[in-house]
This record gives structure tokens, C-alpha cells and sequence, in this order.
């Protein structure tokens, strides 16, 4: 083989990764030939393959060459198209959270270049860089006009002392609860909220950090069983974690299953994505029966502050006790979470930043949060 026409395969954690590692190495022109998903182990995240080839230069002779047909179809007309694979799945899956990424840091710069015509003209100079940086954050510009201005207090703090003040008031909102995979009392936790903010994998995290680390004993239930393959899903994760795994389809179903993990010390609860007011009414009934019931909303931090919020006050007639961000790692503005919080201002119980189980589920302190909306040092430093 021509040292120009090389096949080789990658793997990494996720495609993004992979193609990375295939442009570095065979450069931009590199021709995607497969991609797979390799299995885990338990609890290890599934490893992505893409096995890619450097175009050869053209050769004289007519017949193509080993990697040619890779370049260009050998006859007239090109051959009907395969179906897409679950490699293209996943490729088209990790591009979409690539473009939900890109389009919030583009949505965090064009609130930084608004911000100079959206600052009230009391806010002074000294006080802009702040604001800036609160609305580069994702924070909304009202909530960032209301946080300077009760953190500034009548004396008109500014500079070090009103960022101090302004971090003090967050954390008075950013509460945090006892993380949910921690030991003690029999608990039950529905995880509820919209379609495709990743409940299930939380349910996985929360169920394996606190079956590995904790050693408790776990059930899993699901009660999705409208969207295709939601309980083989679940009952996939309870395989591998060989821990006992229900289905129930309406309230009588969901009060056997739980009489059948009665003797478990964590039961999680996997629901339907909800949006329509009446299913979210007949979610709310089928739940009502359950005694001690904790309800997780979880809640995409990547969708954004107005979706935050909108989301937020649909779900506020399922009472939430505990809130769960999901996908920070593709938040444009982190600080978007507050818009939730003052729509359902409850405990944080846990936030994720990926898809792996259980590495990217963590239980943040109130000032890891404070961090997290403000940014750990002052604007300008």
C-alpha cells in the first residue's frame, strides 16, 4: 500500500473525540469509512470507533486502486445509498450536542455585545464589567439587573465589595440538598420533567453511584411506556447493574411494583417526558398514591434561561421537592439555571455534565454553584 493511502481506526470516548483523532492523524481530507459503537464494561461508557482513510493520489493505472473507491465511484452511476447505521446514528446524535453547544456560546456572546444597550443607565462604569460578565453567563438581564441592584444596597457598592455581595446573594438561591445516592432512610424518587433531558441516564448515575459506592440496595421502576424502547432501556440498565427492574403502566401496576421493592433502600422511578398540561395532570394522579414520594424535575441547562423558566413553571403542578440540571457541558451560560429557580425555587440535588455512568453525576456545594453562575474570579482578573 502507498505510504499516502493509509486506513486506520480510532477510538475515543465519543465521536467528537474520534474525529478528531482522525483528522490529527490522516489531516482534513480523511474519508470516514465506518463507525461503531464498541461495548463497556459495566458502568463504563460504550467507546466509539471510526475507522477512516487518507485519499491516495491519483494513480495511472485505470483500475482503482485499494482506497480509490473510498475517493470516488468507479461507475457512471453511484450505487443506491445503505441505510444508516447506529454508528451514523451516534455521529448525528454527538453533532447535535456540538450544535447545541456552539449556538449557546453564540447566544453568550451576542447578551456580552447587547449588554452596553440593555444596562440601565443608572449602572455605572465601574459596574458594567460585572454585569457583562453575569449576562455573558446566561443569566438573564433582568435577574442580573436585580442582583446588582440589591447586592449594591443603598451605599452603591462597587468593585470587589458589590462582587462579594452579588455572590452572597446567589448562594442564598442556590440551595443544595444531601446528594440522593447517599445512605439513610428508604427513599422513592420519581425523576420527572421534559422530553429529552436525559432522565434515564440520571437514573442510571444516581442508581449506580449509589449501588458502587454506597452499597445500597437499588430498584429501578419505569412508568414511560409511550415512548419506544424507554422500558427496555431501564431494564438494560438493571441488567448490567443486576439490580431488579419494574414496569408499571398505570397507578395500580405502580403500587405492586413498589410492594415488590419494599426491600430496597433507593427506588428510582423513571417517567414519561410530559409538555401538555393534561398529561401532566394524569402524570401528577398516577404518582399522587405514592407515599414519601420525592419528585426530581430534571432540567436541561442547555436550553436556555426563557426555556428554563417555561419549562420550570409547566412542571410546578407536579410539586417538585428537588431540582436536577442536566447537560451543563453544553450550556452556553450556566447561570441560565437561576431562571429556573425563580419559577420552582427548590433544592439542587445533582447536576450532570455528560452521558457517562456515574462520572458525570455530581453533587455540587452551594459555592461550587456560586461558581458556577458567576464565574470564580472577579471580571477583569
Amino acid at each position: 500500500m502507498r505510504d499516502d493511502a493509509v486506513v486506520k481506526s480510532f477510538r475515543a470516548d465519543d465521536a467528537r473525540s474520534a474525529l478528531a483523532a482522525v483528522k490529527a492523524a490522516l489531516g482534513p481530507e480523511a474519508i470516514i469509512i465506518s463507525t461503531q459503537e464498541i461495548p463497556g464494561g459495566l458502568f463504563q461508557r460504550p467507546k466509539i470507533e471510526v475507522t477512516a482513510a487518507r485519499p491516495s493520489a491519483p494513480a495511472a493505472a485505470s483500475a482503482p486502486s485499494g482506497l480509490a473507491r473510498y475517493a470516488a465511484p468507479s461507475a457512471p452511476q453511484p450505487p443506491a445509498p445503505a441505510p444508516p447505521g447506529p454508528g451514523v446514528e451516534l455521529l448525528a446524535a454527538e453533532l447535535g450536542r456540538l450544535r447545541a453547544t456552539v449556538d449557546g456560546m453564540r447566544a453568550a456572546l451576542e447578551r456580552t455585545e447587547k449588554a452596553n444597550d440593555e444596562a440601565p443607565a443608572r449602572f455605572s462604569p465601574a459596574v458594567m464589567p460585572l454585569y457583562r460578565q453575569l449576562l455573558a453567563r446566561g443569566l438573564e438581564a433582568t435577574l442580573a439587573d436585580e442582583l446588582i441592584r440589591l447586592a449594591a444596597g443603598a451605599q452603591g457598592a462597587q468593585g470587589d465589595a458589590l462582587w462579594k455581595a452579588v455572590r452572597e446573594l446567589l448562594a442564598e438561591r442556590l440551595v443544595v440538598s444531601r446528594a440522593p445516592w447517599l445512605p439513610g432512610a428508604r427513599r422513592v424518587i420519581a425523576l420527572v420533567g421534559p422530553t429529552g433531558v436525559g432522565k434515564t441516564t440520571t437514573l442510571a448515575m444516581i442508581a449506580a453511584r449509589a449501588l458502587v459506592e454506597q452499597r445500597l440496595k437499588v430498584a429501578l421502576i419505569t412508568v414511560d411506556t409511550y415512548r419506544i424502547g424507554a422500558a427496555e432501556q431501564v431494564a438494560r440498565y438493571g441488567a448490567l447493574m443486576n439490580v431488579p427492574t419494574h414496569v408499571a403502566r398505570d397507578a395500580a401496576e405502580l403500587d405492586r411494583a413498589l410492594g415488590a421493592t419494599s426491600g430496597a433502600e433507593l427506588v428510582l422511578i423513571d417517567t414519561a417526558g410530559r409538555s401538555k398540561p393534561d398529561e401532566i395532570a394524569r402524570q401528577a394522579q398516577q404518582l399522587a398514591g405514592v407515599p414519601g414520594l420525592q419528585r426530581y424535575l430534571c432540567l436541561s441547562a442547555a436550553s436556555g434561561g426563557a426555556e428554563l423558566a417555561t419549562a420550570a413553571r409547566r412542571f410546578a403542578p407536579l410539586k417538585p421537592t428537588r431540582l436536577v440540571f442536566t447537560k451543563l457541558d453544553e450550556a452556553g451560560g450556566p447561570a441560565s439555571i437561576l431562571s429556573a429557580l425563580t419559577e420552582v425555587p427548590r433544592p439542587i440535588a445533582c447536576v450532570t455534565d455528560g452521558q457517562r455512568v456515574p462520572e458525570d453525576l455530581h453533587a455540587f456545594t452551594s459555592a461550587q454553584l456560586v461558581d458556577l453562575v458567576t464565574g470564580a474570579t472577579p471580571p477583569g482578573r
